[in-house]
């Protein structure tokens, strides 16, 4: 388990961790943190994400020949949405990379830092390129709501568009040098703000001061899962994993068809060019009493397949935004027609009925796909 540098100052306002997690789950009122993602700015703490640094002359090469995306092709300041497969085209880890200068910044999901870094390490001695994991050195602070932008012209004294997705800028809060991203988690505008790790206590307490009059409040993991949910975007290790291809997840985005080869690439570009994947990760709108758990079977009411079972649930919750149950889950191409209505199952006990609904169900920056 990743440590925090906000470690301190999440246990001085009584946060409740998330099991398994340095992160806290909530700060004691979920609904008022969700509100704040919807209505205001959250401070979201997400430090232990990986944060690794490729330098040396090849390392656009190196990284370009491993990813999905066209790294290549980015321009300073620029990033982009890419994936890290195996052979048989299946997620290892999704990576948001960051041009910047002659280096390259990785942020990855915290579940993937490792395995990603010993992967890269291997061919350090093989090129003219060079690793660094920063993620001990470096916080990450999420901004996410209509009003973060507003905020963050207030700490640093500039305006930061929330668009295109991915540009990064160097800024200063304080006299402290960060990095600033365009990142939507949430279905909202979004920044996350790469922080010197002894500096993220004393600028975490500036952020929640000068934001609260914009409605700034500390968020944790509870309510930017109903948020992420809400917008669409799968989480790793939860809807997408190993177990996935990636165009199963609608990571279409994440692909460039026109690049040079990579790990994975002849799976991906054979369903791109012939068809579409088996199943798909669709949004589905439950009545239900409870939420379906991951792993809910999900089961055909007509066509050729009516009676047999179409796909599987992977996470619900339940939407403040529409007032109903909502979920993510992998539907066969054959019902992936929106209306379509599921019977939902656990075993031979039936939880309820679902219709499949296009995504995102609510949010207008951010797609189901991480864009």
């Amino acid at each position: 388990m990743t440590a925090t540098p906000l470690a301190e100052r999440h246990q001085k306002t009584g946060a409740i961790l998330s099991s398994g997690s340095a992160l806290p789950d909530h700060y004691g009122d979920v609904r008022a943190e969700y509100e704040a993602i919807r209505r205001g700015a959250a401070v979201i703490d997400l430090s232990p994400a990986g944060k690794l640094e490729v330098s040396g002359k090849n390392a656009v090469q190196f990284i370009n020949g491993l990813v999905t995306n066209d790294v290549k092709s980015l321009a300073v300041g620029a990033g982009l949405l890419a994936a890290f497969l195996n052979v048989q085209g299946k997620l290892v880890a999704m990576s948001r990379i960051y041009k910047l200068g002659e280096r390259l910044l990785l942020e990855l999901d915290a579940l993937n830092r490792e395995k990603v870094y010993q992967n890269l390490n291997r061919f350090t001695l093989a090129g003219d390129f060079f690793l660094r994991d920063l993620t001990e050195q470096q916080a990450l602070v999420s901004l996410q709501g209509p009003r973060a932008a507003e905020l963050l012209e207030a700490l640093t004294g500039e305006a930061i568009p929330a668009q295109p997705q991915y540009q990064i800028h160097q800024r200063q809060m304080a006299q402290v040098k960060l990095l600033i991203a365009a990142h939507s988690r949430s279905g909202e505008p979004g920044f996350d703000l790469f922080i010197p790790a002894e500096a993220a206590p004393r600028l975490w307490e500036l952020i929640l001061e000068k934001g609260q009059p914009l409605g700034a409040r500390a968020v944790g993991q509870a309510a930017l899962d109903i948020a992420r949910l809400e917008a669409g975007i799968p989480r790793e290790g939860v809807d997408v994993t190993e177990a996935n291809i990636l165009l199963e997840a609608g990571y279409e985005k994440a692909v460039s068809y026109s690049k040079g080869c990579y790990l994975g690439q002849e799976v991906i570009a054979r369903i791109h060019w012939q068809g579409q994947p088996a199943k798909q990760l669709r949004g589905l709108l439950v009545e239900a009493e409870t939420l379906p758990p991951p792993g809910t079977a999900i089961y055909a009411t007509d066509g050729k397949k009516a009676g047999q079972m179409v796909g599987t649930v992977t996470s619900s919750t339940h939407s403040p935004a529409l007032d109903r149950i909502i979920a993510l889950g992998y539907v066969h191409r054959y019902y992936l027609a929106p209306g379509t209505a599921f019977i939902l199952k656990q075993g031979e006990s039936e939880l309820g009925r679902a219709q499949l609904q296009e995504l995102p169900f609510i949010g207008q920056v951010q797609a189901a796909t991480d864009e």
